[in-house]
């Protein structure tokens, strides 16, 4: 199979992130001829990925914001187009066999503050054109699987469900890095990696942890795509819609930046699973996810305790997981508080807990290679049929 693998836009951070464990795995799989992987210049990708290490993959930009034409040179030679990320763009026709990968329903089940009913109309009327047209859709959860069901009807009963929330890599001791950062930071920390999209539900994670009674002993860190804006001082507001709403909280509530509350934006790579490993414990208070919690697996298979949102995504992804975790209702700061009250009261039993449970079996990138590869082989097959 010659694949043409495409994706106009992705969350910066776990997108990312999966984005490359994915593609390269693909890559590798025996019956992929080669793999030519279209994203945006901003990405960076060219200089991210060696090619000596990914013979079979090419990286190339595509920066026109029209679409990617039908014919166009990137695609002519491909058997088939598999799409990434097509949350939120235009449904595409390139004549071509095309399978889509829908990670999440969030921005359905969780409309963000002051959208409009315009864009949110736009959404469902793109997502429904890639469901009804593509060959192939896979899900990344079998919760995903229900909800698009819910929005988009019976036809999505056909999505095969891959599940892909493991590691996203693998962690590999760096000592100079983890005593750079535990030099850095104050021991026992709290960290939440997320962006600032609304769901990820950073508000009600801070008036919880304004009310934890040991959080002068666990300050906050908070790591992901645009959380440095929250250091700002009005009256320099953020511009991005709704950061304005966090800061104004922060300062309502008294949190002391850099005392209290550490908000550091996008750190380097090497720099996240350090900082989880060194981590007192993981909180993850998101109000929806697609296939589960990458944060949440690097914790768990590092030996860090994990206080989690209880939604029915993350009970699906942790099912096979033997770490005791600390289940609490993200809509409920109260409910947040008395976890992290759990949890210092009873830190030992589940430190000891996830550490047990730090190897439990779990799939490989290869094992998902495999089950996409087995995806496009029916689309194929259903095609010259």
């Amino acid at each position: 199979m010659k694949l043409a693998i495409y994706s106009s836009m992705h969350s910066l951070g776990g997108g990312s992130r999966l984005l490359v464990n994915l593609v390269t795995a693909i890559a590798r799989h025996p019956d992929v001829q080669s793999v030519r992987l279209i994203v945006a210049s901003q990405t960076g990708l060219q200089a991210t990925l060696n090619r000596s290490q990914h013979p079979k993959l090419e990286v190339v930009y595509y920066d026109n914001p029209e679409t990617l034409p039908a014919g166009h040179p990137f695609l002519i030679d491909r058997d088939l187009v598999y799409v990434f990320w097509p949350h939120g763009s235009e449904y595409q026709i390139w004549n071509k066999p095309t399978v889509v990968t829908y990670h999440d329903a969030t921005i359905l089940d969780y409309v963000p503050p002051f959208t409009s009913g315009a864009y949110i109309r736009s959404y469902w009327e793109s997502s429904k054109q890639w469901l009804e047209h593509c060959e192939g859709v896979v899900v990344s959860s079998e919760h995903v699987k229900s909800r698009l069901i819910a929005h988009f009807g019976d036809r999505c009963r056909q999505a095969a469900v891959i599940r892909h929330a493991i590691s996203p890599a693998k962690y590999f001791e760096n000592s100079e890095t983890s005593s750079i950062l535990s030099a850095a930071f104050p021991s026992r920390y709290f960290i939440y990696p997320a962006n600032t999209s609304p769901h990820k539900n950073h508000y009600n994670l801070l008036l919880a942890y304004t009310k934890f009674s040991k959080r002068s002993e666990h300050p906050l860190i908070l790591i992901g795509y645009n959380t440095d804006q929250y250091r700002s001082t009005p009256p320099a507001w953020p511009e991005i819609s709704y950061l304005p709403t966090i800061v104004s909280l922060i300062k309502r509530l008294d949190l002391k930046i850099n005392q209290d509350l550490f908000p550091l934006g996008m750190v380097p790579d090497d720099y996240v699973s350090p900082l989880i490993k060194n981590a007192h414990a993981l909180i993850m208070p998101s109000l929806s996810e697609g296939g589960g919690s990458y944060p949440v697996e690097e914790a768990l298979s590092m030996g860090v305790p994990v206080l989690c949102s209880d939604i029915p995504v993350m009970r699906e992804h942790l099912a096979n997981r033997s770490a005791k975790v600390v289940w609490f209702e993200p809509e409920s700061p109260d409910s947040i508080t008395n976890a992290m009250e759990h949890l210092a009261e009873h830190y030992d039993e589940f430190k000891a807990s996830v550490v047990a449970g730090m190897n439990d079996p779990a799939a490989s990138w290869d094992d998902i290679a495999a089950q996409y590869a087995a995806v496009f082989h029916n689309v194929l097959n259903n095609k010259r049929g």
